[in-house]
């Protein structure tokens, strides 16, 4: 398959969304912009993780998957475009997820062009959370100097 923007292809999709259950899928500032501006609300598809905003689920679902197909397919979230490859921080490697029920039909190594692409929307994800603990300790310093 041949796709305009770097993606996992994974020939299970038609027939599998067991990604889409329990997932705990973090969302960048740019996924929530781009969802939001196709009508949804954030408080609707979107909750807070340790620091982390990720998709909502629904009845144990994501909130997007609808009779078994994602409802905003063209506009996933961009961890959704690379699942079930993903960058391990504490082996610094990339893996096949081992939630993936497919997980030992997968080489990571083969998807070699997806790595850098996935190390910096992890970074950005990790950054994005950083920036979002500093405001919040930014406004509870102001908050308690506001009260004394």
């Amino acid at each position: 398959m041949t796709t305009t923007k770097s993606e996992f292809y994974c020939p299970y999709s038609e027939n599998c969304y067991d990604c889409c259950l329990e997932t705990e899928m973090p969302l960048s500032e740019k996924d929530i912009t781009r969802i939001s501006g196709l009508g949804f609300k954030i408080d609707e598809f979107l909750e807070e993780q340790d620091g982390f905003m990720v998709l909502r689920n629904i009845e144990n679902k994501c909130f997007f998957l609808k009779n078994g197909l994602c409802s905003i397919y063209e506009n996933r979230p961009e961890g959704c475009t690379y699942y079930p490859l993903i960058y391990d921080l504490e082996m610094d490697e990339f893996v096949i997820d081992d939630l993936c029920p497919h997980v030992q039909d997968f080489d990571p190594n083969i998807y070699q062009p997806l790595h850098e692409p996935i190390r910096y929307f992890i970074y950005m994800l990790l950054s994005e959370k950083e920036i979002r603990r500093r405001k919040t300790e930014e406004e509870e310093k102001k908050r308690i100097e506001d009260e004394n």
